[in-house]
């Protein structure tokens, strides 16, 4: 198992000695001499935390901590500031810094907060984060929580549903049982970007009734950590069906709830009209 990877940020070289002989041998060390290093850096090497000055040339270490916080990436390393600027520990705080350690550093106490803060930023991480299915229609991306998504096929043939919505108008038949199936594009009142043949469908569970989302192409599954989480409680406004907003390297991603997206009642009203096996 590898060590965690540490940034040390100081415009000083005595500082960073410091720091370096302090936690050799329990992180991975690389070190930055202003913020304008320290972002290329961090964007370079993804390291698992950050000790920063404040005061330092070319860019001061509050920049830092507001370019991190506006980055999706960068924004779920957790930063120590390390500073003689103690009247400026509840600002940083704001502005996401996990802690906040004045100089002159004690070895001993630098290595504790180093390892609690990696401690908390992990277990937090482990506890918070979301598996994630991403999906595109048209020029839309879409999140749907890996834990409701039962299987994802490539478009099978399909026959048509005389009742029901429009944008829930087919059916199709999944290992001997019929499913119906749920034209994303239309629920959301867009345009299909990829030709029948080349479409998806997601399936998922809704109430405990199968129901295939058709999609126009799917992305490998991510673990969404928490800080990478926007949930719906503290967005302002929204449809029903958004839970949250990803932060991803691809910019925000809206997440949906799948059974926002239908009722279970009209699905099981369609599978009790139908007679399908299984119906409520």
């Amino acid at each position: 198992m590898s060590l965690p990877h540490l940034l040390l940020v100081d415009d000083s070289e005595a500082v960073l000695a410091l720091e370096s002989a302090a936690l050799a041998g329990r992180y991975v060390l690389s070190t930055a001499a202003d913020g304008r290093e320290a972002l290329a850096k961090a964007q370079q090497l993804k390291p698992d935390g950050i000790l920063l000055d404040l005061s330092m040339p070319h860019m001061r270490g509050d920049e830092v901590l507001r370019r991190m916080g506006a980055s999706a990436e960068l924004s779920r390393i957790p930063v120590v500031v390390v500073s003689s600027e103690t009247e400026r520990a509840p600002e940083c705080l704001r502005l996401g810094a996990k802690a906040f350690l004045p100089k002159p550093v004690r070895a001993k106490e630098l290595v504790a907060l180093v390892d609690r803060v990696l401690d908390e930023a992990r277990r937090e991480a482990e506890s918070g984060s979301l598996a994630v299915l991403f999906v595109s229609i048209g020029s839309l991306e879409l999140g749907i929580p890996i834990g409701c998504v039962k299987s994802v096929l490539h478009q099978i043939a399909t026959l048509p549903l005389p009742i029901g919505p429009s944008y829930l108008c087919e059916i199709a038949e999944l290992h001997g049982e019929p499913v119906l199936v749920l034209d994303l594009a239309r629920r959301l009142g867009i345009s299909h970007r990829e030709a029948v043949q080349d479409r998806k469908l997601v399936v998922v569970d809704v109430d405990g009734l199968a129901l295939a989302l058709c999609v126009d192409g799917v992305r490998d599954p991510e673990e969404v950590p928490a800080a990478a989480l926007v949930r719906r409680e503290r967005l302002q406004h929204g449809p029903v069906a958004l839970m949250g907003v990803a932060r991803t390297q691809r910019g925000p991603v809206s997440l949906v709830e799948p059974a926002a997206l239908v009722s279970p009642k009209l699905l099981r009203e369609l599978r009790q009209s139908l007679a399908m096996p299984g119906a409520a």
